[in-house]
C-alpha cells in the first residue's frame, strides 16, 4: 500500500518536477564555459536542429512544440550569459551609460522573448459551445453599446445587427449607452458644444425609438467608458430594474428582465448573427466562468497598413494578438477582456464591483480583478464582429498611447506579479502584457546604439568579431526562427520591428509619464469613421526625418573609422549593417507618415461570392468582387451587360438565408477578358431594406474567417523584399511632399509659407 501510494504521489509530482528539472538543466548548460570553436558548434548545431525540427510534420503539436521552444530559449540564454558576464566593462561614465542602455534594451527584449514563448507553449483552439435545444434554457443577455462622439450612423448599424442575431428576441435587451449626451454635456457653458450634444442625443433617441431598443445616458462622464458601463450595469441589475419613460433611460422596446450575461460591443463593432449562439453556451453549468472573449476583426486597414499599402496582402497588425497570443493566454486561464466583442457574467461582474475604472484600460483591469477572484475565462478564436480601425496616424497614436499608459498603470498600481488570487502562470501572463508596452524605449535604444560607437567611439559592446559570430548571430537567427515558428502565419518577418519603430517613438513620453505618475493618465476616446479628403505629409514625419539625418551621419563616420582603425573593422562592419537596417525601418516609417486620402464612409470588403442578378425581367449569374453597406461591385458573365442608371436586384444566399437586395448601376466597365464590371449602389427604400443589407454584409462570420484562412507564411527574404518595395514607394511620396513644402517656404514672401 505504501509503495502504491508513493508511486501515485510521484505521478502527481512529475508534471511539476520535470519542467523544473529541465529548466535547471537548461540554465546549467547555458552557463557552461566553452571555447570559441565549441560555442560555434553548439550555437549553429542548435540552429540547424531547430530548423530541421520546425519542418517536421506536426511540429507545432505536443510534445515537439515545448522541445523546439526550449532549443531557441537555450541559445538565447547562452547569449544573455555571455552579455552579462563577458561583454560588459567600464570605460568611462558616458560609454558605460550607453553600454548599460543597450544591455538593458537587450535583456528586456530577451525577457519578452522568453515570456512570449511561455505564453504560447500550448495555445488552445476552442470550438463554439452549443446551446440546448430548449430555448427556454438560454440565458437572457443585455447588450451594451457604449458610444461617446462617434457618428450616429455607426451606432445604428451595430444596433441593427444586434436585432438580427440568431437569438430569441424575448431573451435580448439592447441598450445604446450615450456618454455624449450626459446631463453635463447638454448643459455645457459652451452653447455650440451643448447644441451639438443635444442634436446627437436626439438622433440616437430617434434611432432607439425606430428600432424598438433602449437608450440610456447619465449625469456626467465620470470614469469614462467604465463609468458608462457601470451605470448601465447598475440600473439593469435586479435591485434597480425598472421601466422608465423619461430621464436618463428611455425604453422603446420589450424588456426581458436583468440579463444573466452582458455583451459589450463598441459602437463600431458590428456583430454577426451567430455571435451569441457560439458563445453563450460556455456559461451553462459553469458558475466560475466570468468571460468569453472573441477576436476584434477590422474591415479597414489601420493607418500604417493603409499608408504603406500592405492591407489585403499581409496579415493585419492585430492578428498576432488575436490569433496567437490570446489562444496562448487561454491555456493559462489568462485570456483577458479587450473592451468589446466579449460576453461577461453579470454575477461575476457584480462580485468585483463592476467594470474597473482606476486605469484607462478598463478592460484588462476588469479581467485582472475577475481572475484574481477565482474566475475562469475563455477565448473563442472565431471572428464574429467587424470593427473600424483608426483612420489617421494621429488617432492611431492616441489609441496606442492609451493602451500603453493603461497597461503601465496596471503594472504599477495593481502589481499583477504579486496579485493575490492569481496563479503564478497568470502573474507571468499579466506581467508580460504590461511590460510589453515598454518596447518604444528599447526600440529607440536599438536605433541610436550603433551611432554611439560610430560617432563618439564609445565601446558599448565589448566583444570580438569571433564572439559576435558564435554568440550573437546564432541567438539572432534562432530568435527569428522561433518567432516565425510561433507567429509566421499572422506576422511576417520584420513587420514587428517596423510596427514597433513606427509607434515606439511616440509612446515614449506617454509611457514615461505613466511611470512617473501612474494616476495622471486620463481616458481619451479613439476617433472612428473620419474621412481624409486628400493626401498629405503628417507632422509625425518630422521625428523620422531627424532620425534619418542622424543615421546618415553615421555612414561617413564609419568610413573614416574603417580607414583609421583597421583592427576595429569587424566592429565597424557590424555597426554599419545595423545602421543600414535602421535606415530601412526609418525609411519605411516615412511612408507610413504620409497620409493617403480616405473618402469612403463605408469600407469595402473584398470577396468572391456567386450571386444571381435580376435585370429587366431577366435573371443571370454574377459574382460579387467587393461590397460595403453602400453598394457592391459585380462581374457579369455570359456576355451580359447593363447601363448606368439601370435598376437591378441582387439575389444572394448566405448562412442559409436568401436575400433580394435592390441596387442601381452607377458605373459600367468592360475588362480585358470581355466581362462586364458593374459598380452598384444599394437602393434602400425602407428600414426593412436596410436591415437586409446589414444582415447580408455583416451577418456572416464565415466571411471574416475566410480572411484569416487565406494567410500564408513567407520567408524572411521575401518579406524584406516586399517591405522594401512598399517602403520605397511610401518614402518617395513623403520626400516629394517635403521637397514641395521646402520650395514653397523658400520662395514665399518673407520666407514664410
Amino acid at each position: 500500500m505504501a509503495l502504491r501510494a508513493g508511486v501515485a504521489a510521484l505521478k502527481r509530482l512529475l508534471p511539476a518536477v520535470v519542467p523544473l528539472l529541465c529548466a535547471g538543466f537548461v540554465f546549467y548548460a547555458a552557463g557552461l564555459h566553452l571555447t570559441i570553436m565549441q560555442q560555434a558548434v553548439a550555437g549553429y548545431g542548435m540552429l540547424a536542429l531547430l530548423l530541421v525540427l520546425m519542418r517536421l510534420p506536426g511540429s507545432k503539436a505536443k510534445p515537439l512544440r515545448p522541445f523546439i521552444l526550449s532549443i531557441a530559449a537555450f541559445v538565447t540564454l547562452r547569449y544573455c550569459f555571455f552579455r552579462t558576464f563577458v561583454s560588459l566593462g567600464y570605460a568611462g561614465f558616458f560609454p558605460f551609460a550607453a553600454m548599460m542602455l543597450l544591455y538593458g534594451a537587450e535583456m528586456y527584449s530577451a525577457l519578452i522573448h522568453f515570456l512570449g514563448m511561455f505564453v504560447n507553449l500550448r495555445p488552445l483552439e476552442r470550438k463554439p459551445a452549443p446551446l440546448p435545444e430548449d430555448r427556454g434554457l438560454w440565458p437572457v443577455v443585455d447588450i451594451f453599446i457604449p458610444t461617446h462622439s462617434e457618428p450616429e450612423e455607426i451606432v445604428q448599424v451595430t444596433a441593427l445587427a444586434c436585432l438580427q442575431m440568431d437569438y430569441p428576441a424575448q431573451k435580448l435587451n439592447i441598450f445604446i449607452l450615450d456618454d455624449g449626451g450626459t446631463t453635463r454635456k447638454l448643459n455645457s457653458p459652451d452653447p455650440a458644444a451643448a447644441r451639438a450634444a443635444g442634436q446627437r442625443a436626439s438622433r440616437l433617441k430617434e434611432i432607439a425609438r425606430d428600432l424598438g431598443i433602449n437608450y440610456m445616458t447619465r449625469e456626467d462622464n465620470e470614469h469614462a467608458k467604465a463609468g458608462n458601463l457601470n451605470n448601465a450595469l447598475k440600473f439593469t441589475g435586479m435591485g434597480y430594474y425598472r421601466h422608465r419613460q423619461e430621464g436618463e433611460w428611455l425604453n422603446f422596446g420589450r424588456l426581458s428582465g436583468p440579463g444573466e450575461l452582458v455583451l459589450v460591443l463598441d459602437c463600431d463593432h458590428v456583430p454577426t448573427r451567430d455571435f451569441l449562439t457560439n458563445t453563450a453556451g460556455f456559461f451553462l453549468g459553469d458558475e466560475k466562468l466570468c468571460l468569453v472573449q472573441t477576436p476584434h476583426f477590422f474591415i479597414n486597414p489601420n493607418p500604417i497598413e493603409k499608408n504603406l499599402g500592405t492591407h489585403g496582402s499581409a496579415p493585419h497588425e492585430n492578428e498576432m494578438f488575436y490569433r496567437a497570443m490570446q489562444p496562448g493566454l487561454d491555456f493559462w486561464n489568462s485570456s483577458f477582456f479587450c473592451g468589446s466583442a466579449a460576453l461577461l457574467s453579470r454575477k461575476c461582474l457584480e462580485e468585483v464591483g463592476g467594470f474597473a475604472g482606476e486605469t484607462v484600460t478598463e478592460d484588462a483591469e476588469t479581467a485582472l480583478a475577475l481572475h484574481a477572484k477565482g474566475g475562469r475565462s475563455v477565448y473563442l478564436p472565431k471572428p464574429m464582429i467587424c470593427g473600424l480601425s483608426p483612420d489617421t496616424l494621429e488617432d492611431f497614436v492616441v489609441q496606442r498611447s492609451r493602451w500603453a499608459q493603461g497597461m503601465i498603470q496596471i503594472l504599477l498600481l495593481k502589481r499583477p506579479f504579486s496579485q493575490r488570487g492569481l496563479s503564478w502562470q497568470q502573474r507571468l501572463c499579466y506581467t508580460n502584457n504590461c511590460i510589453f508596452w515598454l518596447f518604444g524605449l528599447a526600440r529607440t535604444v536599438f536605433i541610436l546604439a550603433p551611432l554611439a560607437y560610430l560617432l563618439f567611439g564609445f565601446q558599448i559592446y565589448n566583444a570580438s568579431t569571433p564572439q559576435i559570430l558564435v554568440f550573437a548571430l546564432p541567438h539572432l537567427l534562432c530568435s527569428m526562427a522561433a518567432v516565425n515558428y510561433l507567429y509566421g502565419e499572422v506576422r511576417w518577418p520584420f513587420f514587428s520591428e517596423l510596427l514597433e519603430t513606427a509607434q515606439g517613438i511616440f509612446l515614449i513620453v506617454p509611457v514615461l509619464g505613466a511611470i512617473m505618475n501612474p494616476r495622471a493618465p486620463r481616458f481619451k476616446v479613439t476617433p472612428k469613421g473620419r474621412n481624409l479628403d486628400s493626401d498629405f505629409m503628417s507632422t509625425f514625419s518630422l521625428p523620422f526625418y531627424l532620425i534619418l539625418a542622424l543615421l546618415l551621419t553615421g555612414l561617413p563616420a564609419a568610413a573614416e573609422r574603417w580607414k583609421s582603425y583597421p583592427l576595429q573593422r569587424g566592429t565597424i562592419a557590424v555597426c554599419v549593417t545595423w545602421v543600414l537596417f535602421n535606415l530601412f525601418l526609418v525609411t519605411a516609417c516615412l511612408g507610413i507618415t504620409y497620409e493617403l486620402k480616405q473618402k469612403r464612409k463605408q469600407h469595402r470588403i473584398l470577396t468572391r461570392e456567386k450571386v444571381a442578378i435580376r435585370l429587366a425581367d431577366a435573371e443571370f449569374e454574377s459574382e460579387i468582387n467587393d461590397m460595403s453597406l453602400s453598394g457592391l461591385r459585380l462581374t457579369l458573365h455570359g456576355g451580359h451587360t447593363a447601363r448606368p442608371g439601370d435598376t437591378l436586384t441582387v439575389l444572394a444566399e448566405a448562412g442559409g438565408r436568401r436575400y433580394a437586395l435592390p441596387a442601381i448601376v452607377k458605373r459600367v466597365r468592360r475588362d480585358l477578358g470581355g466581362h462586364t464590371r458593374l459598380g452598384c449602389r444599394f437602393d434602400a427604400r425602407d428600414m426593412d431594406d436596410i436591415k437586409r443589407m446589414v444582415s447580408f454584409v455583416y451577418g456572416e462570420s464565415a466571411r471574416w474567417e475566410s480572411f484569416w484562412r487565406d494567410r500564408k507564411k513567407t520567408s524572411a527574404l521575401a518579406a524584406l523584399f516586399y517591405l522594401s518595395l512598399k517602403a520605397s514607394a511610401g518614402a518617395g511620396r513623403n520626400i516629394q511632399a517635403a521637397a514641395r513644402f521646402a520650395v514653397r517656404y523658400a520662395y514665399a514672401p518673407g520666407g514664410k509659407s
